[in-house]
C-alpha cells in the first residue's frame, strides 16, 4: 500500500499565493494551501488577540490544521507576513493542551470569524472529541516576520495608502492574479496587524515561539533565511537564540541560513530549501 504524502499547511506572504511554493514542497509531502479571502479579514484596528488581520487568518488556518491532525503526521510552514499567522497558531495549539482550552478557544471564535467560517472551525474542534490535538511533526518558517526589522520601511507605508504604490509592477501582477482573492484593503489591514504585533514590547512573536519550544512534546522551531538578508538576520538570528537558551530548549530551535538566497527563498533557491525540508521531515530527497 503506498504511503500517504505529508501534508504541509503553508500560509504564504503578503499579495501572495501558496502555489508559489508548491516548487520546494519534496516527493512524500503535498502542500495544504492556507489563502486569504477577503471575508471577515478583520480591520484597521490594532491588533488584538483574534479581531484583526492575522489573528483570524489564525483561526482559518486552525481549521485545516486541526483537521490534518486528525488524519495524521502533518507539518506547518510560512513565508514573510504568513509567520505571524502560525505564530498565532502556535499559541493556540499550546492552549488546547489544557481542559479549557479549546472551549475558550471556540468563545473567542464566535466574536470574530463569519458565520460559515466559524461553523467550519467549530467542526473542526468538535471532531477532536475532547482530545487534544496532535501537534505538528515540524514547524517551518521562511523569514516569517518577527520584528520590527522585518516590517520597517514599507508595512507602515502600505497601510496608511488608500490605493497600491505605482512602479512596482509585482503588486500590480498580485493584485490582477485571477487566482487570487488579494485586494488593497486586505493588504492595507495585514500591514497594519503586522505593524502592531511586530512592534509589540515584549516581542510577542518570540514569546509564542519561546511557549512553543517549551511546549511538552513540541517538535521545536525552524527558521529558514537567506543569506542575502543579512541585515535582519543579524537581529533575529540572536533574537531566537536568546529564547532558546532562556527557555532551556536549544536543541529543539534550528537556524538555516540559505546561501545564494534573499527574501523569497522559493525563488532563488528552491533545489535547497526543497532537500532541507525533505531532511527534517525524514523523507528522501528528490535527487537522491
Amino acid at each position: 500500500m503506498a504511503v500517504a504524502a505529508m501534508p504541509l499547511a503553508f500560509v504564504p506572504g503578503i499579495l501572495s499565493l501558496s502555489s508559489g511554493w508548491t516548487v520546494v514542497v519534496p516527493q512524500g509531502c503535498r502542500m495544504v494551501p492556507v489563502d486569504y479571502r477577503p471575508e471577515g479579514s478583520g480591520s484597521l484596528a490594532p491588533a488584538g488577540n483574534f479581531g484583526d488581520f492575522v489573528g483570524i487568518m489564525a483561526l482559518r488556518c486552525m481549521t485545516s490544521v486541526l483537521r490534518l491532525g486528525k488524519v495524521g503526521p502533518w507539518a506547518l510552514g510560512a513565508h514573510s507576513a504568513g509567520g505571524p499567522v502560525i505564530y498565532h497558531c502556535l499559541d493556540m495549539l499550546a492552549d488546547m493542551q489544557e481542559p479549557s482550552g479549546s472551549a475558550e478557544l471556540l468563545q473567542a471564535a464566535q466574536q470574530v470569524l463569519s458565520e460559515e467560517d466559524f461553523a467550519e472551525f467549530g467542526d473542526a474542534v468538535h471532531a477532536l472529541e475532547g482530545v487534544p490535538p496532535r501537534l505538528p511533526v515540524a514547524v517551518f518558517s521562511f523569514e516569517g516576520s518577527l520584528m520590527s526589522c522585518d516590517v520597517d520601511g514599507w508595512a507602515e507605508d502600505w497601510a496608511e495608502q488608500p490605493e497600491p504604490p505605482t512602479g512596482e509592477d509585482w503588486i500590480e501582477e498580485a493584485l490582477n492574479d485571477p487566482l487570487s482573492e488579494w485586494t488593497w484593503d486586505m493588504a492595507r489591514h495585514c500591514c497594519v496587524s503586522l505593524v502592531a504585533r511586530c512592534a509589540c514590547d515584549p516581542p510577542r512573536h518570540l514569546a509564542s515561539i519561546e511557549r512553543w519550544l517549551r511546549l511538552p512534546g513540541s517538535p521545536g522551531f525552524v527558521y529558514v533565511a537567506g543569506k542575502q538578508s543579512k541585515a535582519a538576520n543579524k537581529v533575529v538570528f540572536p533574537a531566537l537564540r536568546e529564547i532558546a537558551v532562556r527557555s532551556c530548549s536549544e536543541e529543539r530551535l534550528q537556524i538555516f541560513e540559505i546561501p545564494g538566497s534573499g527574501h523569497n527563498l522559493n525563488h532563488d533557491a528552491p533545489d535547497r530549501v526543497r532537500d532541507m525540508i525533505a531532511k527534517l521531515l525524514g523523507l528522501e530527497p528528490d535527487g537522491s
